[in-house]
């Protein structure tokens, strides 16, 4: 009967090894998808952060423009070029004088 027991306890022995084989590979196997998991967020992170980092800079480039063009508009000389070419405006005493080509004439300098 001792021999009977010795082959029990060998058995218990062999089948909680393989338990804890299967538990030590299925948490190393948890671990390792954790791990890549936030491994990949990590990734996509720092990936965003230079995207923003990036539209930051230009929107600063587009602000210090901006900047530079309100300073500019501000003065009276400004004032006074935007309103003549962006709205046509001439002073009172002044005389505009628009040219019509017509299209019946010949273009070219050197006619045959």
């Amino acid at each position: 009967m001792s021999e009977e027991l010795k082959k029990t306890r060998q058995k218990r022995v062999r089948f909680s090894a393989e338990i804890m084989f299967l538990l030590t590979a299925v948490f190393c196997t948890a671990l390792s998808i954790t791990y890549l998991v936030r491994y990949n967020n990590i990734a996509a992170l720092e990936l965003r952060e230079r995207e923003l980092k990036s539209r930051i800079e230009e929107l600063e480039r587009d602000n210090r423009q901006l900047k530079a063009s309100l300073e500019t508009y501000s003065t009276p000389e400004g004032i006074e070029r935007l309103a003549r070419e962006r709205l046509g405006l001439v002073k009172p005493e002044e005389l505009v004088i628009y040219t019509v080509n017509n299209k019946n004439e010949p273009t070219d300098a050197n006619p045959e």
